[in-house]
């Protein structure tokens, strides 16, 4: 929406403007005028958790209803409250007469829209399209007669009707109906010194619920639906774990970071037919890559950002495993670039997805998010023991390991490579999937099939925790097998990925096995798939907080004494949050403590910088200057998910948190709390029979920690 939340009919088709669900822009007018005048906006303010906007707006000159007299500008407040709750957006108006005189207004208000398909609007060309169907006015809520609901409807060529109910909760009349557009008009007699309320609630597909109609919107707040759901709702993810420190801005950043994830959190069906109504099947929670553009399942985001939320919330990482084990893939189809245990990239659900005009339905161009799978299912069990889970979930598991060492690599040489099939598919497909993100040091683009160092890092910590995990299951011959090929993996890399000369990880291998020898963050992922020897690691700490790649605000994506280095670019030079924390648990498990601290506080820094207590889903890379804050990236998400947990993984390696693979110990690795920060207190650390509360405080000698609650079995131990 633009600054006074709306979508003006005067950009309908050339903006992004709109409300969008499942994939698709429901609403692209939504507009409102006074005697025929737009108000002036004067301020807007996010509540709720993020949920709902405030506009503050007033009046221009106008011209009085009967024609004759004016009403000055600024004689009315117009304060106008979105809310988003439950696939439903609510609206309020509150108009609020200044003058000492009863004022006449009438109000025009205005929706509709084309149900362009996402894709669409991000610039897709499309041939054909399904029809917009006649506008309804159906029967208004049971028990409120006055309302004005008006439905309008777009028939795809998928053949699915899709359906925007536009329930006015106040008398109005019908101005003009077209089938993408409505019009209601109001006229309001607002005494002096008084207020007039106007409220209106939009839903899509089904009609909203009678009782949504009598909960007051300023109820409606995330901070209020995790509460429920925490109390209510099987398998909450959320409820029991409380974090507070002495840093008022880290105590707000770890609020924010657990409302934004619980804003994306979606309840998805494991069956590859999503839009099919099933009715009974359970739900699982899923957590959507970001907002606005990546508000769907993406398999890489989902897995890394459940990862990055162990141990704080694992009933995440069991709803992304068990949605992303019952969805990989069953069959080759070169236009998904699917394959046979692979784990999918992207999953959409508009009409260009059903009539495979895209290859999202869903999308497997991935190549990192199969092996990532498999690093989750591990630490889920080391946390959680939850062996019922595991072995249910083995033979899909055992799918995806077999896509690991069959169908990932092409050239059966012992590494994972991608190269696309689909001609409207990835270039690239690892994290870093912008066409030119693999390059060699002369700028030249890298050609398929390509083999990026971190996949291999990847499939190394891959299996190593399916040995263990087949160790539990008593498949000793599958555990030892796993635990060689693993060495040999290790062996194999850094023969061909270790520059020796300049004590760096290549970025990849190229399709002639020539390597691209330029230093970025993906090294720094190496150190947290462990497949580095400890020298090896040391000198690639020192590239990571080295001046070239430490921005002073976190470690950039390429070096900036590469060729290709662009501090503006979205992979060669900017620097993302989630990538830094899984940099920084990998500085934990090789035991630097002082990088780690270093990056520690570059973080906490852009945290103190941040609006909205938000670390983003990516900024600029150019140098700190001096307070100045970071340069923001103009595209960037927000909220995002890996961002956002990015500061629970960037907690629990501070504290060097890990649990023994028995469950009997809870491990703190050398905590430390930085400066900004001498005191942390956690409450409700849980796993499988356990529980605890835990007090850290920052000393001369080091960062003490003491437990003031135990029930259950585990013990603490703290190893220096």
């Amino acid at each position: 929406m633009d600054p006074q939340g709306e979508s003006p009919r005067l950009f309908a088709g050339n903006s992004e403007l709109g409300v969008y669900f499942n994939d698709t822009r429901y609403l692209g007018i939504w507009e409102m005028t006074i005697n025929g005048v737009a108000p002036i906006s004067l301020a807007h303010e996010l509540r709720g958790g993020g949920n709902t906007v405030v506009f503050s707006m007033t009046n221009r000159d106008l011209t009085k209803i009967s024609g004759t007299g004016r009403i000055p500008r600024d004689t009315f407040l117009i304060r106008r409250i979105l809310t988003l709750s439950e696939d439903t957006l609510f609206e309020t108006y509150e108009i609020k007469n200044f003058s000492h005189e009863s004022q006449t207004l009438q109000l025009e208000q205005w929706g509709g829209g084309k149900f362009d398909d996402v894709f669409e609007v991000r610039g897709y060309a499309r041939i054909k399209r399904g029809k917009m169907l006649p506008a309804q006015d159906i029967s208004s809520l049971e028990g409120h007669p006055e309302h004005k609901t008006t439905v309008l409807q777009y028939e795809g060529l998928d053949g699915v009707v899709r359906s925007t109910y536009l329930n006015r909760l106040f008398q109005s009349e019908k101005i003009r109906v077209s089938p993408s557009l409505v019009g209601h008009f109001t006229r309001l007699e607002i005494p002096g010194k008084s207020t007039a309320l106007l409220k209106t609630i939009v839903s899509f597909d089904e009609q909203v619920r009678p009782l949504l109609c009598q909960i007051p919107y300023g109820q409606l707040s995330i901070s209020d639906q995790m509460e429920a759901l925490s109390k209510n709702a099987k398998n909450s993810p959320f409820g029991g774990i409380k974090i507070e420190s002495d840093n008022a801005i880290f105590n707000r950043a770890i609020r924010s970071a657990e409302l934004d994830i619980f804003m994306l959190l979606g309840q998805e069906s494991p069956n590859q037919d999503l839009n099919s109504p099933t009715g009974k099947e359970e739900k699982l929670f899923y957590p959507y890559a970001g907002v606005p553009w990546f508000s769907a399942p993406f398999g890489r985001d989902g897995i890394i950002t459940a990862y990055q939320l162990l141990p704080w919330y694992p009933a995440i990482a069991r709803g992304v495993l068990e949605f992303v084990f019952k969805t990989l893939g069953t069959r080759m189809d070169p236009f998904t670039d699917e394959q046979p245990g692979k784990v999918f990239h992207e999953m959409r659900r508009g009409e260009m997805s059903k009539t495979r005009e895209i290859p999202f339905i869903p999308y497997y161009g991935s190549v990192d998010a199969t092996p990532l799978s498999l690093i989750l299912l591990h630490e889920y069990i080391r946390w959680t023991l939850d062996l019922d889970f595991l072995r249910a979930i083995w033979p899909q598991a055992m799918r995806a390991l077999e896509w690991v060492e069959k169908w990932g690599d092409i050239d059966q040489d012992g590494f994972l490579e991608y190269a696309k099939l689909s001609p409207n598919g990835l270039v690239n497909q690892g994290w870093k999937d912008s066409h030119d993100s693999i390059m060699h040091a002369d700028g030249t683009l890298a050609r398929a099939p390509i083999k990026l160092c971190e996949v291999q890092g990847y499939a190394f910590r891959a299996r190593v925790g399916m040995s263990s995990l087949a160790h539990l299951l008593g498949e000793e011959v599958l555990a030892q097998r796993l635990r060689q090929e693993a060495l040999e993996l290790k062996s194999r890399f850094t023969e061909s990925f270790w520059n020796a000369e300049g004590r760096y990880i290549y970025l990849a291998l190229d399709g002639e096995n020539q390597p691209c020898a330029v230093r970025t963050s993906n090294m720094g992922q190496c150190l947290w798939s462990q497949i580095l020897a400890p020298l090896q690691g040391k000198a690639v700490a020192e590239h990571l907080l080295s001046d070239a790649m430490f921005s002073g605000y976190g470690i950039r994506t390429l070096s900036a004494r590469e060729t290709s280095y662009n501090p503006l670019s979205y992979h060669n030079g900017s620097v993302w949050p989630h990538d830094n924390s899984l940099i920084m648990e990998g500085l934990r498990m090789y035991g630097f403590s002082e990088e780690l601290e270093k990056l520690s506080m570059g973080l906490l820094n852009v945290l103190e910088a941040s609006s909205d207590f938000r670390l983003p889903e990516l900024f600029c890379g150019f140098r700190r200057r001096d307070e100045a804050p970071p340069v923001p990236y103009e595209v960037a998400c927000k909220p995002q998910a890996w961002a956002a947990g990015a500061v629970f993984l960037m907690l629990k390696s501070m504290l060097g948190l890990s649990m023994d693979a028995d469950q009997k110990y809870v491990v703190f690795h050398s905590p430390i709390l930085t400066p900004k920060m001498k005191y942390l207190e956690i409450k409700g650390l849980r796993g499988r029979d356990w529980e605890m509360d835990l007090l850290f405080r920052r000393g001369s000698s080091g960062t003490l920690v003491e437990m003031t609650r135990k029930s259950g079995p585990a013990r603490m131990v703290i190893v220096r």
